[in-house]
């Protein structure tokens, strides 16, 4: 067996930045005592830095989930350093290899290896990981390639020096660098690697049960959203993880924010006839394994799938009529205001039939 060679860099970063951090914290407490204004700056560098993971790292330069607007990719950019988890190439680069080979030998951090192995110790080798970086388009973003070039630089620079700075002109400068600094990259990375463990050992496989990723709302607390991780790995490409509105989902609410400021743009979205189906599917199988695998079940399947669609495709024509009606003279006006009451009536009847076909399914999976 070959011997693994350490990755002595991260490795010593990973083990000495939050012992010091833990060391110091409470003594700079115990001397300076809780100070409110360094602490909310902290806070604040804290989720915005989670979220230039999230929604940076992750959501846009990893997946393409949307299009950002330069100024939006810069800030994503010299925040998502702050948080020593390298650069978003070689993040994004990573992440990508886990989605292609998911609990495979090429899985950067197969959960298959351990808790701890998916959650940081694969960091700390050289070879748990291939190194070279397999994402075209983004070696063709200049920005994203100023960010790895000197990315360590940055990272110092943004993850140390600026709280640092920052810290001394609220009245210290010891505070912006071990709390604002120190603590908060060992918070946020440990959030960040949570996606990596938790999320492929709790929750619930509801989209796909081929996969380790589980959803999970407690991770979602805890990571910004993330923790919706096999909805996420069955549709990578939607800018959402939470796609219920009570979904804590925080990078899916700034990226709509960036939205309405144009600031992002062409939001991928899967369509609600898509995840109900692949939801159906995973249930079916589940209610099959528990001998419930009937012909009826298939056609009540078919039933709520068929009545969405019909839902989908009256309401589009709903908004189309109304905007036809606009344009319509006067005395036509009559005729489009029937169809569309006509339209409206067909649309109630395709929700009746869907809730139906929905409480039908609920009887049989209560059954077994």
């Amino acid at each position: 067996m070959t011997k693994k060679r350490i990755e002595w860099p991260v490795a010593l970063f990973l083990t000495i930045n939050p012992l010091v951090t833990l060391i110091l914290t409470p003594v700079y407490f115990y001397y300076y005592g809780f100070q409110l204004d360094i602490l909310l700056f902290a806070l604040i560098f804290a989720a915005a830095t989670n979220l230039s993971i999230t929604a940076g790292y992750h959501r846009l330069f990893s997946h393409k989930s949307y299009d950002a607007h330069p100024v939006a990719k810069a800030l994503f950019l010299l925040v998502g350093a702050s948080g020593f988890q390298g650069s978003a190439l070689k993040w994004s680069s990573d992440h990508r290899k886990h989605h292609t080979h998911i609990d495979g030998e090429k899985d950067p951090y197969n959960i298959n290896e351990g808790f701890w192995y998916a959650h940081m110790g694969w960091l700390f080798f050289k070879d748990s990981v291939d190194q070279k970086i397999v994402a075209p388009d983004l070696e063709k973003d200049w920005m994203v390639q100023f960010q790895h070039k000197y990315y360590v630089a940055l990272a110092i620079l943004t993850g140390f020096a600026v709280p640092t700075l920052i810290g001394w002109m609220m009245g210290s400068a010891l505070g912006g660098l071990v709390i604002a600094g120190g603590l908060r990259i060992a918070l946020t990375q440990q959030s960040t690697f949570f996606v990596n463990s938790l999320c492929h050992t709790l929750g619930k496989q509801t989209y796909s049960k081929e996969i380790s990723a589980r959803d999970s709302w407690f991770v979602a607390v805890l990571t910004h959203g993330e923790g919706y991780h096999n909805f996420h790995h069955k549709f990578q490409i939607d800018y959402r993880n939470g796609i219920k509105w009570y979904h804590w989902d925080p990078t899916k609410w700034v990226i709509k924010t960036l939205n309405m400021m144009g600031l992002a743009t062409k939001l991928r979205q899967i369509s609600n006839t898509e995840i109900l189906k692949a939801r159906l599917q995973t249930e079916a199988a589940e209610l099959c394994n528990k001998g419930l695998c009937a012909d009826k079940l298939t056609a009540v399947r078919e039933k709520i799938i068929e009545a969405q669609n019909k839902m989908k495709k009256l309401r589009d024509d709903y908004e189309q009529f109304k905007v036809d009606a606009g344009k319509k003279r006067a005395e036509l006006r009559e005729a489009y205001d029937l169809k569309l009451i006509e339209i409206k009536r067909e649309m109630e009847i395709a929700k009746l039939e869907f809730h139906m076909g929905m409480k039908q399914w609920r009887v049989y999976a209560r059954s077994v």
